[in-house]
C-alpha cells in the first residue's frame, strides 16, 4: 500500500492526485444505476388550521321587526334582542328571551326616557303623527294620497254610482 500518494508501479504521478495500483483498479467496480422507486404520499391528517374551521352558528335574526309609526296587532313581535337594550313601555310585554311584543292592536311608538329607551303601543285612535313625519299636502306622496282618498270617496258615495251627464 505504499506509494499510493505519489508513486505507482509505473513511476511517479502528480503529487496532488493519489496513484491507484492495478490491484486497486481491479477491485473498483462500477455499479449500474438502479432507480429508486419514488412514492408520493398524501397526508394522513388534515392541515393544522383546517380542523379548527368549518363551523358556523345559525343567525339569531335579532333586531327591530316593527318600527315607530307602523300598525301592529296584539301578540306581534316588535323587537328581538339580547338583554334589555330597549325596555317595554305601555301595552308592551317582555318575553323570557327579552323579546318585546305588543299586548294590544295599535301603533308602535319609540320614546327615550332620561335613563333608557322605551317602546310602547298606543291605540290607533289615540295616535297622533309627529310633526316631522306628517305628509306635506304639496308633496308627491300627499297629492297621491289625496287622489286615492277622493277616488275612494267617490266610489263610496251613492251619487257616484249613477253618473251624471
Amino acid at each position: 500500500m505504499q506509494g499510493l500518494l505519489g508513486t505507482s508501479f509505473f513511476g511517479t504521478t502528480c503529487p496532488r492526485r493519489p496513484a491507484v495500483s492495478m490491484y486497486q483498479k481491479a477491485s473498483l467496480r462500477v455499479t449500474p444505476f438502479v432507480p429508486i422507486p419514488m412514492t408520493i404520499e398524501a397526508a394522513h391528517k388534515k392541515g393544522a388550521g383546517s380542523t379548527k374551521n368549518g363551523r358556523d352558528s345559525v343567525s339569531k335574526r335579532r333586531g327591530v321587526k316593527v318600527y315607530g309609526g307602523q300598525a301592529i296587532g296584539a301578540g306581534a313581535i316588535i323587537i328581538r334582542q339580547l338583554g334589555t337594550k330597549v325596555h317595554p313601555g305601555k301595552n308592551v310585554g317582555l318575553g323570557k328571551d327579552y323579546t318585546l311584543y305588543s299586548l294590544i292592536d295599535g301603533v308602535v311608538v319609540f320614546d327615550r326616557n332620561a335613563r333608557r329607551k322605551l317602546v310602547s303601543v298606543v291605540p290607533s285612535s289615540d295616535y297622533v303623527i309627529p310633526e316631522g313625519q306628517r305628509v306635506q299636502p304639496d308633496s308627491r306622496r300627499g297629492r297621491r294620497r289625496a287622489a286615492a282618498a277622493a277616488a275612494a270617496g267617490m266610489l263610496a258615495s251613492p251619487e257616484a254610482s249613477s253618473p251624471t251627464y
